[in-house]
């Protein structure tokens, strides 16, 4: 695992939070690493350096390197902004594929009455 003896949380601010990572400072943005502005604090301080520029948040699954904090401009937030649409592309591609794995498990699914019917009463 890795060695949180390289890696601390300084300061929290509403701007963001500042990292030390092998006695240097970085500043990450909540504007450019938005998901970590969705971490509990607790969490936040719960991060450990893997080695090579390597920063982890286990219980998020998070992860960065330094080169990304040093120069964020130099990262696209492309998967960010496309992640909700590229989910949904995904899962009718999965939803549409035909495995051998997949057939399987319809049938032995439908020789169990399918998939139940849902209770249409309003409680």
């Amino acid at each position: 695992m890795g060695n949180n003896d390289n890696i601390a949380v300084r300061f929290i601010c509403s701007e963001g939070l500042f990292l030390d990572v092998c006695d240097k400072r970085y500043f990450a943005s909540f504007s450019d690493f938005p998901f970590l502005y969705d971490l509990p604090v607790s969490e936040i301080y719960e991060v450990e350096y893997l080695g090579l520029g390597d920063i982890r948040w286990e219980k998020a699954d998070i992860d960065l390197n330094v080169d990304i904090l040093s120069s964020p401009e130099k990262y696209p937030k492309l998967m960010q902004a496309i992640s909700a649409e590229a989910a949904a592309r995904f899962g009718r591609q999965g939803g549409l594929s035909r495995s051998a794995r997949k057939i399987a498990a319809s049938r032995a699914n439908g020789a169990k009455g399918g998939r139940p019917r849902r209770d249409t009463k309003i409680h």
